[in-house]
């Protein structure tokens, strides 16, 4: 689990925080690029929940291709769109490998247990609430640049 400041110190507060977290047994480590790993995910996450809550559900939209060409148009988009390179940098990947590579891996993905059993199957007002709103911050961040 990735802990940081927002200033991307590490402080005495973050190091307890993380050595806290160890101690129960959870995988922390401190997090200097907090606010990057953070936007990096939200340009992954919120195309993924779009589609999963107008479907229903993440298992729907895996079935249907044009669906996950739409979604890695718009993770690429969000990735492009991002004032700093992804973290982690893998996801640097999703701006620059063939789309035909990456439609497997995110249709299996979606199929899976971990998507089934996440935020992903939330079908919620709440949920489409917030999708909404991160994505109006993450287009008011592109435009502001």
């Amino acid at each position: 689990m990735p802990i940081g400041e927002p200033d991307g110190r590490t402080t005495p507060r973050l190091e307890r925080i993380v050595r806290t977290f160890r101690t129960t047994g959870i995988n922390a480590e401190a997090e200097p690029r907090m606010d990057a790993r953070l936007r990096t995910h939200a340009a992954f996450s919120v195309p993924l929940g779009q589609a999963a809550y107008a479907a229903g559900g993440p298992v729907a939209p895996a079935g249907d291709p044009n669906a996950v060409h739409g979604m890695i148009r718009l993770v690429r988009q969000n990735l492009a769109a991002m004032p700093t390179p992804p973290v982690p940098r893998g996801f640097a990947a999703l701006r620059t490998l063939p789309e035909g590579l990456l439609m497997t891996p995110l249709r299996r993905f979606l199929r899976s247990p971990t998507a089934v059993h996440s935020g992903l199957n939330d079908t919620s007002p709440a949920t489409a609430a917030e999708l909404e709103r991160l994505t109006e911050q993450m287009r008011a961040d592109a435009k502001s640049r």
